[in-house]
């Protein structure tokens, strides 16, 4: 249940007693309590990170391409981290969760090792549920050779949590990572994700690759033509110069520039 609800069930419920106190005697006499046990309500949703005016970074929007800009926002957010968790600020969770999304959104979770650990601290006493976090999180661990405890973070997000896109990028991710290419492709398709946005992008380009992987050239190579007259060519066009030589030539020929490998 999101922060702000609870606390207005909570203002409701008092409002409630009041209203029945106030049956039995002046108004007067119960108002004063509610506005005081409100104040306090108030006062603790302001106090802490997980309702605070501080608000945590929105979810999963997909993978960025490496620049100056991507790269400067890194560093910021790192020495923001650092800096919150030398402190012991309250901060620190949402410094970590950013960051995790940063280096996510850069393929850089192997070095998210005390990101990892700060915010599995964090969950064990958070007030709501996060699942881009926690997916994001299981997919570092994995990277980092954490295996079980991504596997266990992972069951803990459920069966439901396939539709999201950020889950099913994450269990692709991990199960390619496994060996497992049919059961990266069946988690990519059980997303349900924008289309035309940049996490559907994201979700095409890596099921492209795994198709690839599980020995349909013809397959990946037409579902990479669909993403490049989708809006999706700056894909493909990484895609087109990655190292793995076949991926390659399949990205090329979809994009009709082969000719230099003939």
């Amino acid at each position: 249940m999101a922060p702000w609800r609870t606390l207005s069930l909570s203002v409701l419920a008092l409002g409630v007693v009041v209203g029945a106190g106030a049956v039995v005697v002046s108004g007067w006499v119960v108002l004063p309590p509610l506005l005081a046990a409100t104040l306090v309500l108030a006062g603790a949703a302001l106090s802490v990170d997980y309702f605070g005016l501080r608000r945590r970074p929105g979810d999963w929007t997909g993978t960025r391409r490496p620049g100056p800009a991507a790269w400067a926002n890194l560093q910021a957010l790192e020495a923001r981290f650092i800096r919150d968790r030398r402190r012991g600020s309250m901060h620190a969770a949402a410094s970590a969760r950013a960051l995790l999304l940063a280096y996510a959104q850069l393929d850089r979770l192997r070095s998210a090792s005390a990101v990892v650990d700060c915010l599995a601290a964090e969950s064990v006493s958070r007030f709501r549920n996060d699942v881009c976090g926690d997916a994001l999180r299981a997919l570092a661990l994995s990277e980092l050779g954490r295996a079980a405890e991504a596997a266990r973070l992972d069951r803990g997000l459920g069966e439901g949590a396939g539709e999201v896109p950020v889950v099913a990028w994450s269990r692709a991710r991990m199960a390619e990572r496994r060996g497992a290419i049919a059961d990266a492709i069946t988690a990519i398709d059980r997303a349900r994700p924008q289309p035309a946005s940049t996490v559907a992008f994201d979700l095409a380009a890596l099921r492209a690759r795994l198709v690839l992987r599980a020995g349909k050239a013809d397959e990946s190579e037409r579902a990479l033509r669909a993403l490049a007259a989708s809006g999706g060519r700056v894909w493909v066009e990484q895609l087109a110069d990655d190292a793995h030589v076949a991926l390659a030539q399949v990205a090329r020929r979809a994009l009709g520039v082969d000719a230099v490998y003939r």
